[in-house]
């Protein structure tokens, strides 16, 4: 009987503690994108991405907790910058590094610790990536990277944290963009089209 108790008083209880969950709202981000910018027409038959495997992963990596990522930004670039137009040949993209990397903070201690409040995390994004093309007229090859870091405070929520994340990878993403075109126009200019 005391088992049928027990049970009886779980089945009261459970619709007041589901009633008890606290749902956190499912942000969302707009895709960085490059369509509004003018492609790149290159004379070859197809354009390839690779990404470039990380040795070991870098210690304070949060990759997984990005918004959006470095590498998924980098592939939408390639696919809205880069045109294939030709008949023959291949453009490969390499996705050489995409990484956003935390670093602890020193916080103020003691007596005026508790009344300061600190940047206490560094979040530093990287991305460089190259465009190559190889065919019986030679090589060209055109490379971009660009470097962000951003510190927040110590009270700074989830929802603080990914704008920050996700603003740093655009600029990022918009500098790699810039770097590129000037690097493609110099380097690939003979396979413009």
């Amino acid at each position: 009987m005391r088992l049928s108790w027990g049970l009886f008083g779980i089945m009261l209880l459970a619709p007041f503690l589901a009633a008890c969950e606290t749902q956190v709202p499912g942000r969302s981000f707009p895709e960085i994108s490059f369509a509004h910018e003018t492609p790149f027409n290159l004379d070859v038959a197809s354009i390839q991405v690779e990404s470039q495997p990380a040795t070991a992963p870098e210690s304070g990596a949060i990759v997984h907790e990005l918004p959006v990522t470095l590498a998924s930004a980098a592939e939408q670039w390639a696919r809205q910058r880069l045109k294939a137009v030709g008949q023959s040949g291949t453009a490969v993209v390499r996705i050489e590094k995409a990484t956003v990397v935390e670093e602890k903070l020193k916080k103020t201690g003691g007596f005026r610790g508790a009344f300061t409040t600190d940047q206490t995390e560094r979040y530093v994004g990287e991305l460089a990536m190259s465009v190559t093309i190889a065919d019986a007229r030679g090589q060209g090859i055109a490379r971009a990277s660009a470097t962000r870091s951003r510190t927040v405070a110590e009270d700074a929520s989830l929802a603080d944290r990914e704008k920050l994340w996700f603003e740093m990878v655009e600029e990022i993403a918009r500098e790699v963009d810039s770097v590129m075109e000037q690097q493609i126009r110099q380097y690939l200019a003979s396979y413009l089209r």
